[in-house]
Order: C-alpha cells, then structure tokens, then sequence
C-alpha cells in the first residue's frame, strides 16, 4: 500500500473528534516524508502525524497505524545509512529496542545535526 487513505470519522478516536477526516498513511508515504525533514530538524510523532495530515488534506493522522507504518518504514530502511529516522526518533524511542537499533549511533547522528537531545 503506497498510498494515503482519508476518511471521516463517524466517532472519535483517540485525539481525532467524530467528523474530523484522518489520514491512514503508509511505510512509503512516512519514509518520503522523514526524507524531507531537513537537516538539523527533529519532528515529534505528533508534529510528523500533523505534518502528514496537513499534506493529505486531512484533519489529523491515526497514531495507531503511525506507529506501525513508522516502525515498518525503519525496517525497510534498516542498513541504510541516508534515511534519517533519527529527526524523528531519538535513542529512548521504544522503537529502538523492537528493532534492535544502535542507540549510541543515533545519539550520534542527533548530537552530528545539533538536535535535542
């Protein structure tokens, strides 16, 4: 599935009100948008959910399946050294630990592009 799906809401769900239109996204469409994060920049999962939601024309994005597709989208990048999950993911992500990431290499890369740390 490498495509965005938009739909609205008959109840709410989590932080997205009933009427609202959420975006499920994709592994595809969230590793394309972590390549556009600038360097130097760090999006929280939040701002990462708001800026696809924003760019799908959506109210808001479903975190369930963000998490998900996040986690497969490292996976698929995983051994890549140029998809930079770090601007969005720092070393204490739970993510790190599902897939077995280098904490001590992210920490790096953050610290190399003047993140938070």
């Amino acid at each position: 599935m490498n495509r965005n799906i938009v739909k609205i809401l008959d109840k709410g769900f989590s932080d997205i009100s009933a009427g609202e239109k959420m975006l499920i996204s994709s592994p595809e469409k969230i590793s394309e948008f972590i390549y556009a994060i600038p360097k130097g920049s760090f999006l929280s999962i939040k701002e990462l959910r708001q800026g696809l939601a924003v760019k799908a024309g959506a109210d808001k994005t479903c975190p369930v399946t963000t998490g998900i597709f996040l986690r497969m989208a490292i996976e698929q990048h995983k051994g890549n050294v140029n998809f930079p999950y770090w601007r969005v993911v720092d070393e204490k992500h739970p993510v790190v630990k599902k897939l077995n990431l280098d904490g001590s290499q992210i920490k790096k890369k953050r610290v190399n592009e003047g993140l938070p740390r």
